[in-house]
């Protein structure tokens, strides 16, 4: 059965691990500060939707690759021995995992340089909040900070190092020592953890998920406390409660959120929870994940918003910014708001989610040269900005050293359930023997990674992730491969690979009421609400985020990125859903052109194979060889799976109790009704072959005999009888003369008479119990032709002797038959 798969590629270690691992997966440094910046634009709103979609759409979306990744104990490579006709869907989720992966983690790296600059005294000033000299020559304020050009010049110059390129235009920069040392030093982590597969990767998982979320609680619990004591203070300022259903920006951002929070690395969910053991507490740690999940993420938005008030409270407004230029970086406005917010309120303004930061769409903005792109607004503005204004003499450097700590924690737990998923993809190609291989395959995946994410520690490094964030991370092509996934599996797969049993995963008979009402919920979501919410899902944001621009291959000198990188972006986005039609062709010539002689069972080879449970047993494919041994194993293998399947579908009851009288009353009525309907057709049937004879001649009604009847069983049988007792008594008598012979020659007489007597007594008795089995098949036809001609002889009517003759002839091809009928008669008087 499914539910007893285990996985070839080994278990967790531990009860938890499974649980800190997925945390990984839905907790990471990008959404932590897409969220927190959302509720900053749209208020309270935004977090209720928020909640809304998650119970509607992203909870459903996590579950499934949860469930259905214990339910076979496989990932999203070797899960399509199910139907290895889409094997293609794998390929492609694997390629985008890899894809966030080389591009998401440089982000990490920017984190270690404010770690290392929040180590300061309580005499000293962040170094966020020094005037940055190669790019202003700023002039401190009263307070001794001038926050709205030292915080963006921090990220710009001495994180980026971006401030060569305005010698430096035609050219695609140099790396930066600093980003790269810490993208190395990232990778070696991520190679450390993984190297010995689960063995090291379900310890280290402890650190890197449990510490970030306890640190986050305390952190919150610290900050919250410096939320300005006003009267008139709100919680979320940009709440407007009229707007709640009004506002499709807002709902859109929600749906998007909701879908990168808990179906972006729905693969690495679904790696993560293969390994789990047969009856792993899956609904325990589902509760776990989205408990934890929601907690931080809300933490994280109170967080953001009093950051804002306490900005606000010093005179600062928070307000959109654009990486490109100095004049469009700055998020920090004194005097008011700008009369293009006024006019239009940033929560009416065009969003734009993306994996690594969030795009707001001015439309006072030249789009050729301002996207409105910002990475990670929460940790490189907002935060900053807050502890440069409160200084080190309010608040302890501590907090700041421990918030970054915990972002590079986060940010380290997800890209390890990322590469975990690439590197276990890789090895269950062939598990057997690429498992010896970990470690080996693990350094050089490190490495590949590595050297792919270089581009983005030079000055152009920050083109580069905003370019791979609006390829890769617009997730509007993963929608559609998750809407493939959902219908290869419940679709065209079926039983016994369906929801009713996929949620038997995470929801057993021991869960009580959630068993009656969550269950057929779940499954109806996975079914119905969820591919329709994705294909909407991915028509509006492709819609909304103008992604139509990218395919436009005409240079009129009005885009933003150049003819080759918009080709570059297409085939990017392109190729993982073309893989699929692709690698479908490729399987099924493959298995139509060798396998079972009967085409049919090449076809559910192709779509509906039945996989052995056993690990010990080989996946089915077809035969390299064409051998008559590989062809008889095929076969057998068919015959066995589709049996199992049988047995698995609908497995027999221990009791089988008598029917009810009910039962057996509707059965004798069904018997009747259906042989009534039977001497029916057949009257109707001798009706219409009268009404057809009617109409010929008169001659050929008389010449033509009426059907004999069939032979009368009964008599049949007697006649057997009646034949084998001749048999036995002809039998018997030459035994007895044979014994007779033996007297006259033996000494004792007497005692061979009795021993003869005794003999006969036991042969009869055995010729009688062995009557039937001595009874030839020659016999046999020998009995029923005669009681055919009898039967014959009686049912024809008697006329003059030429019509006697005529009716007891054979036809001419009998002639064999009634020679062979002579020869067998003569046999059997001669014995």
């Amino acid at each position: 059965m499914a539910e007893e798969a285990q996985s070839p590629l080994g278990h967790w270690p531990h009860n938890l691990s499974s649980m800190l691992a997925s945390l990984g997966c839905t907790l990471g440094l990008f959404n932590i500060s897409r969220f927190a910046i959302f509720s900053i634009q749209f208020g309270a709103n935004f977090i209720l939707q928020f909640l809304f979609l998650t119970l509607v759409l992203g909870i459903p979306l996590y579950t499934f690759h949860s469930s259905i990744g214990q339910f076979l104990a496989s990932g999203v490579m070797d899960m399509w021995k199910i139907s290895p006709v889409f094997q293609g869907i794998g390929i492609a989720l694997l390629v985008s995992q890899a894809l966030i992966g080389i591009y998401s983690i440089v982000g990490v790296s920017w984190m270690f340089i404010y770690f290392r600059d929040s180590f300061i005294t309580k005499q000293d000033r962040y170094r966020w909040a020094e005037p940055f000299d190669l790019y202003h020559d700023s002039v401190p304020s009263d307070n001794g900070t001038k926050l709205e050009d030292t915080v963006p010049d921090y990220l710009s110059g001495v994180v980026l190092q971006r401030q060569g390129l305005a010698s430096s235009e035609n050219t695609f920069g140099h790396l930066k020592f600093q980003v790269t040392f810490n993208l190395a030093v990232v990778w070696m982590i991520v190679f450390v953890s993984l190297s010995k597969g689960l063995k090291s990767y379900g310890k280290v998982v402890y650190v890197f998920s449990l510490f970030p979320v306890f640190g986050m609680l305390i952190l919150c619990t610290k900050l919250l406390g410096l939320t300005p004591s006003t009267g008139s203070n709100q919680v979320f300022p940009e709440t407007v409660w009229n707007e709640f259903f009004l506002n499709t920006k807002c709902w859109v951002a929600a749906t998007t959120e909701a879908f990168f929070t808990w179906g972006l690395l729905g693969a690495a969910m679904m790696q993560i929870s293969s390994h789990n053991r047969h009856k792993h507490l899956l609904q325990r740690d589902v509760s776990l994940v989205v408990i934890l999940t929601l907690a931080i993420l809300l933490l994280a938005a109170f967080l953001a918003n009093t950051c804002v008030q306490l900005l606000a409270a010093h005179g600062y407004t928070y307000v959109p910014s654009s990486f490109e230029h100095m004049r469009t970086y700055a998020f920090l406005r004194t005097g008011g708001l700008q009369p293009a917010f006024v006019k239009t309120p940033v929560r009416y303004v065009p969003h734009s989610t993306f994996i690594c930061g969030v795009r707001v769409i001015l439309s006072s903005a030249n789009s050729n040269q301002e996207s409105g792109y910002q990475v990670l607004r929460f940790a490189t503005e907002l935060v900053p900005s807050t502890f440069a204004l409160l200084g080190a003499d309010q608040v302890s450097p501590f907090w700041a050293v421990l918030f970054y700590f915990v972002l590079i924690l986060f940010g380290i737990a997800q890209q390890l359930a990322i590469w975990h998923c690439v590197i276990t993809g890789i090895m269950a190609i062939n598990a057997t023997n690429l498992k010896s291989w970990e470690t080996t395959i693990t350094f050089f995946s490190c490495a590949c990674g590595f050297i792919l994410g270089l581009p983005m520690t030079t000055e152009l490094g920050i083109f580069v992730v905003y370019f791979m964030d609006y390829t890769v991370g617009c997730g509007w092509w993963l929608m559609i491969l998750y809407l493939l996934e959902i219908g290869a599996i419940f679709v065209v797969r079926g039983r016994p690979y369906s929801g009713e049993n996929v949620v038997t995963t995470l929801l057993n008979k021991g869960t009580g009421c959630l068993q009656v009402w969550a269950a057929p919920m779940l499954v109806f979501t996975w079914n119905v609400i969820l591919p329709v919410a994705l294909m909407v899902i991915c028509i509006t944001v492709f819609k909304q985020g103008k992604f139509r621009e990218l395919y436009n291959w005409t240079n009129t000198g009005n885009e933003y990125w150049p003819l080759w990188c918009r080709e570059i972006g297409c085939l990017i986005q392109v190729l993982p859903i073309i893989a699929v039609p692709l690698v479908c062709i490729v399987q099924t010539c493959r298995y139509l052109s060798d396998g079972p002689p009967d085409i049919f069972d090449r076809i559910q080879l192709l779509y509906r194979p039945s996989v052995e449970r056993d690990d010990s047993q080989e996946q089915i494919q077809p035969s390299d060889a064409s051998g008559t041994a590989a062809l008889a194993t095929t076969n057998a293998n068919v015959q066995a799976s589709t049996t199992s399947e049988t047995q698995f579908e609908d497995p027999p009851p221990k009791y089988t109790p008598p029917p009810s009288y009910t039962t057996a009353t509707g059965a004798r009525i069904a018997k009747l009704l259906r042989q009534s309907f039977r001497r029916s057709m057949r009257r109707i049937t001798n009706v219409l072959s009268d009404n057809s004879e009617g109409n010929a001649s008169p001659r050929t009604q008389r010449g033509r005999a009426p059907l004999p009847p069939p032979p009368d069983y009964a008599a049949v049988l007697v006649e057997i009888n009646q034949a084998l007792e001749h048999r036995d008594q002809n039998t018997l008598d030459s035994m007895n003369v044979t014994i007779n012979l033996d007297q006259g020659s033996s000494r004792t007489g007497v005692d061979t008479r009795v021993s003869g007597n005794t003999g006969q007594a036991s042969h009869t008795r055995t010729l009688g119990d062995n009557r039937m089995s001595t009874l030839t098949a020659a016999d046999v036809a020998h009995i029923l032709r005669s009681s055919l001609r009898r039967t014959l002889r009686h049912s024809i009517p008697r006329g003059d002797g030429n019509e006697q003759l005529v009716h007891g002839a054979a036809p001419i091809n009998q002639d064999t038959l009634r020679a062979q009928t002579k020869a067998d008669e003569h046999n059997t008087s001669v014995i």
